[in-house]
């Protein structure tokens, strides 16, 4: 009883430093029982990104590389090229690295749940540290991990802005939010939104003038970290866009999966035919040798844009409520790499035109391991969905402007994936799940651990 007594208090005492060896232990065994370099590349892309960093990391192939990548953002695969100039071919040492970002992450969800309540804050934080989606996905050579570490130190001071708005949280929130951005490019409408919130927060406590600088400010401190990528595209492609990838992204993923709600067309079927066409509108304006990369990909937007006005509205609400339940149900198990092994068909090419008519002939027709997982799985993730919505109750009736706030980073990231739906899709979303399924149980231990005047439990803030 009295080493109980002795652990509890050092834990209430160091609960960040718990949640960081707690979520660093974990990750550290996972790595330890993967086998062989093929582990850490299981997600396709991640095969992409170690290339690219091995192009990068040579002096003759840099700059070659570096000006043609226009497909994705740049930071990643410079971190990986740095990483493989001084340790060479070592995924698994990336992997490692990247534990222990992901477990620092674990500890700004501690954090961000913190200003609910502490007892919140120490819950989110030993779920973050026990999460499958962030355990998985810190070890695939992906940009998730280190896309999240900064998109979540953005929420947290982002919410501490808002409880107390000075423009040096502005700027730490604006650059966190800008080196996330120069991760991944999905979040530069989020940030385009916070700017008239933050002008918003800071007007009803002070003047306009004020609220103009602390915008600017904001606004600076985002946009330095793209700064590079934007230039070059502007110099070398005359673009103003981050990436050349939304193209792609309409065409082989909204327009096929939107087409396969409206009339059960076969997924790759659809992927055909809009290549064919985009090839075919490139012969026509005599682009087919046109280097310049958005060029390109503007006459792929063009063809995407034309096939999705004659799809009907119904097949875009259907097949986006669809992907929303997907992305939030889907297990983080089913993209293990010990799993992903396993014999399935593609459940993108599954025959069917509801989620109802391919899930059962994904998981009823082919029925083997993966399948059976996969039904493990979601049953396991029905509990951790009614804590979150109960969690979203409480916290919209203690804190409205923290629901506003999350629900709004819920409702972007599902808008925004829309039908394309997988575990590391959610990972955004993670830290604000993780806190809403917190807060209940955080209740549950104790009565007035979450309430209006709760800041002061358990823990020192």
């Amino acid at each position: 009883m009295h080493i109980c007594s002795r652990l509890w208090s050092r834990v209430t005492h160091r609960p960040l430093t718990t949640v960081f060896f707690v979520a660093l232990s974990v990750r550290l065994v996972n790595i330890a029982l993967l086998k062989g370099d093929s582990s850490f590349f299981a997600e396709t892309d991640a095969l992409g990104y170690w290339a690219l960093g091995a192009a990068l990391a040579k002096r003759d192939t840099f700059w070659p590389t570096l000006l043609q990548l226009t497909d994705h953002m740049p930071l990643y695969p410079l971190l990986l090229a740095a990483f493989q100039s001084t340790f060479g071919d070592k995924p698994r040492l990336v992997a490692l690295i990247q534990a222990v970002i992901d477990s620092g992450t674990c500890v700004l969800i501690a954090a961000l749940g913190a200003l609910v309540s502490p007892l919140v804050g120490f819950v989110a934080g030993i779920l973050a540290a026990f999460s499958l989606t962030l355990i998985v996905t810190s070890s695939q050579i992906l940009t998730e991990t280190f896309f999240l570490f900064f998109f979540t130190l953005m929420l947290l001071m982002a919410g501490r802005f808002i409880l107390c708005p000075t423009k040096s949280l502005a700027v730490l929130a604006g650059l966190s939010g800008g080196i996330a951005l120069a991760t991944r490019p999905a979040i530069a409408l989020l940030l385009i939104a916070a700017v008239p919130v933050a002008f918003i927060v800071v007007l009803m406590r002070r003047n306009i003038v004020q609220a103009l600088a602390t915008c600017a400010l904001f606004v600076l401190a985002a946009a330095g970290p793209i700064a590079p990528v934007l230039a070059r595209n502007v110099v070398y492609y005359d673009s103003w866009s981050l990436t050349s990838q939304g193209a792609e992204h309409l065409a082989l993923w909204i327009v096929p999966l939107v087409q396969q709600r409206a009339d059960g067309a076969p997924y790759h079927i659809t992927v055909e035919r809009i290549d064919n066409l985009y090839h075919q509108r490139l012969a026509e304006r005599d682009l087919t040798d046109e280097t310049n990369p958005f060029r390109r990909e503007a006459i792929r937007s063009e063809v995407a844009r034309e096939e999705m006005a004659r799809l009907p509205l119904s097949a875009y609400v259907e097949a986006w409520l669809e992907g929303m339940v997907v992305n939030l149900a889907v297990p983080a198990l089913l993209v293990d790499p010990r799993v992903r092994v396993l014999p399935k068909p593609s459940l993108y090419n599954t025959p069917g035109v509801t989620l109802w008519e391919k899930t059962h002939a994904y998981v009823f027709e082919h029925l083997g391991l993966y399948q059976i997982l996969l039904l493990v799985g979601l049953a396991s993730m029905l509990p951790f969905l009614v804590l979150e919505i109960i969690g979203f109750i409480i916290l919209a009736r203690i804190l409205p402007w923290a629901a506003v706030l999350g629900g709004g980073v819920l409702a972007y990231f599902l808008l925004i994936n829309g039908p394309v739906a997988a575990p590391k899709y959610r990972l955004p979303m993670e830290p604000v799940l993780i806190i809403l399924c917190a807060i209940p149980l955080a209740r549950w231990l104790h009565p007035k651990a979450v309430d209006r005047d709760s800041r002061g439990f358990l823990f020192e803030q």
